[in-house]
């Protein structure tokens, strides 16, 4: 699929065939993968903007299903590749737009997974991507994102690198918007941070930081 950058969809221009079996965009943060080790994982999950795999793995060992969808199919190649071969019978792949319709029926899923990737919105296409969240998702159903916050990217000559039309919400607002899209929810709202990290992006390299909010919501009608 081509990306429409008017709506904040872009791809980088990776070749994902080409990198190792880590993720490019970092190491998995301790927080997400503790709260999906102890959280009830079970049904039919969507894995929303599943990029080339984080967190993809823990998913398929405890749900009965994921559907892995992203705008990238390079990225959905490679995370089909670093998926173990006992894993791979309860794993799908689907290409598709966030900012589309999701070409699933209503309450279609168990359960909703998506992280870094929703704080690149601005806050009228955030709601309409949760809408669309909300329709496919069961009463009772549970959601698991990540947002960031507070983000901060230094290039190695110490100056900054600022992404044009980044939203880059700050930590208070990115946590009132949240709580303001998902009151109709029963959420868990937890605050961490991602220390500084190296990422190599093509010929971009970079260090990377920022806050990050964490929010696991449950539909209650």
């Amino acid at each position: 699929m081509q990306p429409n950058e008017n709506e904040f969809i872009y791809t980088d221009g990776v070749d994902y065939a080409e990198t190792t079996d880590n993720s490019i965009w970092g190491t998995e943060e301790e927080a997400t993968s503790n709260l999906i080790s102890k959280t009830n994982i079970t049904g039919r999950w969507l894995n929303l903007c599943a990029g080339d795999g984080r967190f993809n793995n823990q998913l398929l060992a405890k749900a009965n299903e994921v559907i892995a969808v992203d705008i990238d199919e390079s990225a959905l190649q490679k995370l089909v590749r670093i998926t173990p071969e006992r894993l791979r019978s309860k794993l799908k792949i689907q290409t598709g737009d966030v900012v589309k319709p999701l070409l699933f029926n209503n309450q279609s899923f168990d359960g909703f997974f998506c992280v870094g990737t929703l704080h690149l919105f601005p806050k009228q296409i955030f709601k309409k991507i949760f809408n669309e969240m909300d329709r496919v998702l069961k009463i009772g159903g549970l959601i698991i994102i990540d947002f960031a916050a507070d983000i901060k990217r230094v290039n190695p000559d110490g100056a900054l690198w600022v992404v044009e039309n980044e939203p880059n919400y700050s930590l208070t607002e990115a946590k009132k918007f949240l709580e303001d899209v998902f009151r109709n929810y029963k959420i868990n709202v937890i605050i961490d941070k991602s220390e500084p990290e190296e990422v190599t992006l093509n010929d971009r390299i970079y260090t990377f930081s920022c806050n990050f909010i964490l929010l696991e919501g449950r539909k209650m009608i």
